[in-house]
């Protein structure tokens, strides 16, 4: 039982960790040399509020999967119950962590997109 539980907990994590690099995926950096054209503050308004709106969700299903990790280790009984929730505040912590610096990093590519004269 507790073997499954963790087991879902991993599935879990790997599963924030890959929408989260799906999502920087969608940030994509493009030089001003490659296309010779400057991007528009407007462009990158639009990149920062697609990072928001993406880790938002993904911060949403972050919440959730640790509301049901807690639910299914409230299940258990003594020594393996604390072990649960102590495991699982861990992994929500990290997730949460990664999740933020996956932000950050976004919204840093959206800054980083058409920085010169265009010219």
């Amino acid at each position: 039982m507790q073997l499954a539980h963790h087991n879902r907990i991993v599935v879990g994590s790997l599963s924030i960790v890959a929408l989260g690099l799906m999502a920087l995926a969608g940030c994509t950096m493009v030089s001003d040399h490659l296309t010779a054209v400057r991007l528009t503050d407007e462009n990158t308004v639009s990149c920062v509020k697609t990072c928001n709106d993406t880790f938002k969700g993904l911060y949403d299903d972050e919440q959730q999967r640790h509301v049901d990790a807690i639910g299914s280790c409230q299940a258990l009984a003594g020594d393996a119950k604390s072990a649960c929730l102590d495991a699982e505040t861990l992994l929500h912590e990290a997730n949460m962590v990664a999740l933020s610096q996956g932000k950050i990093d976004c919204q840093n590519n959206c800054h980083r997109q058409g920085a010169g004269s265009g010219s």
